[in-house]
């Protein structure tokens, strides 16, 4: 049964009848658990993650928006800061949470002025049997066209990041923030994590797989045009106060995104993005 908390840091549960599950805080809108039914955790936060208003939670899934990465606005934007509301609850379904233009902490303001446009963003949270849906929804209701990047974020859980490899990007171009933001060609059958790895894939297919051992995760993608593939390495997680020593080993991201070209919005315009996960074994 899922259940809107009352704390001091709120959080949806829902679970499934079939016993899948996810809890979403309203910070951020920031899935922070996904158990498929009949399966384990599967998304990885931080036993050094911080919580409350104005703070990104250092796992699960963040939403970047209206800015991946670096920019003029705070990195990968303020949505991610912001307390989002529910407007539907379906218990054992999904949960639908929406922002406008947030009350920001006082710390993000002046940069968050920025991106001065009005919108209203909804994330649709969908859990059954052994997937996780998440759509984005973004639609312009301001009276002049305006542009953004975006990503859904997610740090999956995996035994031994070392050992983890992702299929389907071979023979992509690619960004690499290690390299200065250069472009290349990746030239392996599969990405590997021997250390920190930061690439955006450019057009990359719409189905990836996250290979975990003798597991296999499935990640759809719709609307986003790129990938982003991401492990901090030890020197990350090192620089980092909500890292853990050793974390780099327990989580990879696989990210949709649409960053090389932002995204250009009319008024009264809406725009869809939605990355679904499957575990197969």
């Amino acid at each position: 049964m899922g259940e809107l908390a009352e704390v001091a840091t709120p959080f949806v549960d829902v679970e499934a009848v079939d016993g899948a599950s996810v809890r979403v805080y309203l910070d951020g809108a920031q899935v922070a658990s996904w158990i498929p039914a009949g399966g384990d955790e599967q998304l990885f936060v931080s036993t050094r993650a911080q919580y409350g208003a104005g703070v990104s939670i250092r796992g699960g899934i963040p939403v970047c928006f209206p800015q991946f990465g670096p920019g003029l606005l705070p990195q990968h934007g303020f949505a991610r800061h912001c307390r989002w509301r529910v407007v539907e609850l379906v218990l054992g379904e999904f949960v639908v949470l929406e922002l406008g233009r947030c009350d920001l902490p006082a710390q993000w303001l002046e940069r968050a002025a920025a991106w001065p446009h009005e919108f209203q963003a909804q994330l649709r949270v969908e859990v059954s049997g052994s997937s996780l849906e998440l759509t984005l929804q973004v639609t312009n209701t301001d009276r002049v066209p305006f542009e953004f990047t975006t990503a859904l974020h997610p740090y999956f859980a995996v035994r031994d990041a070392l050992t983890a490899r992702v299929h389907g990007l071979a023979g992509l171009s690619y960004r690499d923030a290690l390299q200065g933001g250069a472009e290349f060609v990746e030239r392996g059958d599969a990405v590997t994590f021997p250390g920190n790895v930061d690439r955006v894939y450019y057009g990359a297919p719409d189905v990836l797989e996250l290979h975990d051992g003798d597991r296999v995760l499935r990640i759809e993608k719709r609307g986003f045009p790129d990938a982003v593939v991401w492990n901090p390495g030890p020197e990350g997680t090192a620089s980092r106060v909500d890292f853990a020593p050793g974390d780099e080993r327990q989580m990879v991201c696989v990210e949709a995104g649409a960053i090389r070209e932002p995204v250009v919005l009319e008024p009264g315009a809406v725009w869809r993005g939605t990355q679904r996960m499957v575990w197969q074994s």
